[in-house]
């Protein structure tokens, strides 16, 4: 951050002063975007030296979990060669406990793999529909879009049709008073 945002930093109002502060003309509102300027020049500064921390801090906390889950992964895979070898040997062998552990061989059901566009076609061909889920949503960017949708006392109405639609209720927003730097 330069010297002129440092001193804009310095000069400003204490917490007794904020209350009777009011803007009153162009050179007080000039006044008021130079500290604010400052402020977001400041707090960027900030926010860099707590992301540069914090990825030095992430940095290590991943070099020290690779290690720890590089040698889990070399422990894992003893076990996985001792149970093998030990169902190899005795073709009913299932487990072994410890008071730390147990290594155990299990039984999984077969994995089902599915190209989803391939079984679609194929189910809606052989006309097996009741395999086939739909999901059903309101497209609201089509109803804000829709020339025959209006808001009338509180209500939605499809002027087409005469219809009043239900579940939507349209809050009124004040004016936004932007600032920009």
């Amino acid at each position: 951050m330069n010297a002129l945002l440092e001193h804009e930093l310095e000069e400003l109002p204490e917490e007794k002063e904020r209350e009777r502060f009011r803007i009153e003309t162009v050179d007080q509102v000039n006044w008021a975007l130079r500290k604010l300027s400052a402020i977001v020049a400041k707090r960027k500064e900030v926010e860099e030296l707590a992301q540069a921390e914090i990825d030095r801090i992430q940095a290590w906390k991943d070099r020290e979990l690779k290690k720890l889950q590089d040698n889990a992964e070399f422990f894992g895979n003893l076990l996985h060669d001792y149970a093998l070898r030990q169902r190899a040997a005795d073709p009913n062998w299932k487990r072994v406990s410890t008071p730390y552990g147990v290594v155990r061989l299990r039984k999984q059901p077969p994995k089902w793999i599915y190209d989803d566009a391939k079984l679609l076609e194929s189910l809606k061909s052989q006309g097996l529909t009741n395999f086939i889920r739909v999901k059903e949503e309101p497209d609201k960017a089509a109803i804000k879009k829709a020339e025959g949708m209006q808001y009338i006392n509180g209500k939605l109405c499809d002027l087409e049709s005469g219809a009043i639609i239900e579940g939507v209720v349209i809050e009124e927003q004040p004016e936004k008073v932007e600032i920009d730097l």
